[in-house]
C-alpha cells in the first residue's frame, strides 16, 4: 500500500464521485510523464525494445516506413541500436546486428541474451559483452518467449502446416522440441509461461470459419512431467494479448463480436478475459470499459501493471493513460523498466518515461 496517502489527496481534489463502477474507468493514475533524453540514432519506426534490469535496449526498426495505402518498394532496415540508462538519462551505442532487424520483430530476453528473429535466422545479442552471433539452426518466423533459462520458439498458426514448438536452453546451447499439444491444428496460437506451467491458447482450425464463434481453447504443459493438461474451452474470442498478472493470465483486449447478420451468435462474446490455469477457470475482465475509450494507446505488460488499449490495468481497475504534451498521437513501442514505463517514439526520436503510483493498484 505504498504512496496511498498522496493518492487519496489527489482523488479528493479531483472530486468525491470517482468510484469503481462496472464499465466505467477510474481517473488517470496520479503521476506525469517525463521527457527523457532523445533517441540518439536516426529516425525509424518500431525499434525492438528490451529491459535488461539496468538499461533499455532499442535496436533495429524501419527507417523508411510506408504511408498508409501506399505501395512502397522494400528498403533496408536498421541494424544499429542504443541502450538507455534511466538512472543517468544517458544513451550509449551498441554494436550493430549482423542482419537487418524489422520493426517490432519478435524478441525475448533470456539469461542475459536478447534474441531477435530476423527472417529465418535467430540473432543472439550478448548484453554483457555487447556481442552478436547467429544461432546455427534456421527456423521459420515464430513468436519468441522467455521461460527461465529457455527460449521458446512458438508457431503462431498451423494454417500452412504443423511443426513442433521448440525450446533452446541458453546456458547449455541445446535445442529440444516441446511435446505435441492436445489442441490439434489451430491458429492464433500463443504460449505463455506461468507458475502453473506453459499455457497454450489457440483456436481450432475448421473448414467453415465464422459460422460458429471461434472460442479460445487452452492447455497447460507441466514442466516437471512434460505432459499436457487440457483446460475447459473459454467464452472469449480474442487471445491476442496474454500477460501474467499476479496469479492469473489476462487478455486485456476490449470489445467483442456477435457474428454479424449472416452468422449471428445470438449474443456478444468478448475478446478479452481472465484464466486461472491452475484450476482451468475462465472469467470476464473486471469492470472492462468500452473499446476505443482509453487514452494514449501504449502497449506493454509489466509484473504488476499492464498498459493496453489506452488504459493502465492493475488486475481490477482501469486508469486512462494520459498523453504527454508534444507526444505523437500514436506512441512508439514501450517497455517496463522496473516500475517505469518507457516509450520510444523512434520516428520523432522522443523518449518518455512514466512511473505510475503503484500502491493502491495492488
Amino acid at each position: 500500500m505504498r504512496r496511498l496517502a498522496p493518492l487519496l489527496v489527489l482523488l479528493l481534489l479531483a472530486g468525491c464521485g470517482d468510484r469503481v463502477v462496472a464499465g466505467h474507468p477510474q481517473p488517470p493514475a496520479p503521476t506525469h510523464w517525463e521527457r527523457l533524453a532523445d533517441f540518439p540514432l536516426p529516425a525509424r519506426e518500431g525499434p525492438v525494445l528490451a529491459w535488461t534490469g539496468s538499461e533499455v535496449l532499442a535496436i533495429g526498426g524501419n527507417p523508411h516506413p510506408c504511408p498508409a495505402n501506399a505501395d512502397c518498394a522494400m528498403r533496408e532496415l536498421a541494424r544499429d541500436g542504443a541502450a538507455l540508462d534511466p538512472r543517468t538519462g544517458q544513451w550509449r551505442r551498441l554494436t550493430d546486428a549482423p542482419r537487418d532487424i524489422a520493426d517490432l520483430a519478435p524478441s525475448a530476453l533470456v539469461a542475459g541474451h536478447l534474441f531477435v528473429q530476423a527472417g529465418d535466422s535467430v540473432l543472439d545479442y550478448d548484453v554483457a559483452h555487447d556481442r552478436w552471433r547467429t544461432l546455427e539452426r534456421r527456423v521459420d518466423p515464430r513468436q519468441l518467449v522467455a521461460d527461465g533459462d529457455r527460449l521458446l520458439l512458438v508457431l503462431g498458426s498451423d494454417e500452412n502446416g504443423t511443426a513442433p514448438d521448440l525450446a533452446y536452453d541458453v546456458r547449455q546451447a541445446r535445442w529440444s522440441a516441446l511435446p505435441d499439444d492436445p489442441l490439434g491444428p489451430s491458429y492464433d496460437r500463443a504460449l505463455t509461461p506461468t507458475p502453473a506451467g506453459l499455457v497454450l491458447t489457440a483456436k481450432r482450425l475448421v473448414p467453415d470459419p465464422g459460422v460458429k464463434p471461434s472460442l479460445v481453447r487452452a492447455a497447460v504443459l507441466d514442466r516437471s512431467t512434460n505432459r499436457w493438461r487440457t483446460l475447459p474451452t473459454s467464452d472469449q474470442l480474442g487471445g491476442w494479448r496474454w500477460a501474467w498478472l499476479g496469479n492469473r493470465l489476462v487478455d486485456t483486449t476490449l470489445g467483442g463480436a456477435d457474428g454479424g447478420e449472416t452468422n449471428n451468435y445470438g449474443r456478444s462474446i468478448p475478446y478479452g478475459g481472465v484464466l486461472d490455469p491452475a484450476t482451468g477457470t475462465w472469467a470476464r475482465l473486471p469492470h472492462a470499459p468500452k473499446e476505443r475509450t482509453g487514452g494514449w494507446p501504449v502497449d506493454a505488460a509489466g509484473a504488476h501493471l499492464i498498459a493496453s488499449e489506452g488504459y493502465l490495468f492493475d488486475g481490477a481497475r482501469w486508469h486512462p493513460v494520459p498523453r504527454p504534451g508534444g507526444a505523437s498521437e500514436s506512441p512508439g513501442p514501450a517497455v517496463w523498466a522496473g516500475d517505469q514505463l518507457v516509450v520510444v517514439d523512434g520516428m520523432a526520436r522522443r523518449v518518455w518515461g512514466w512511473t505510475p503510483a503503484t500502491g493502491p493498484f495492488q
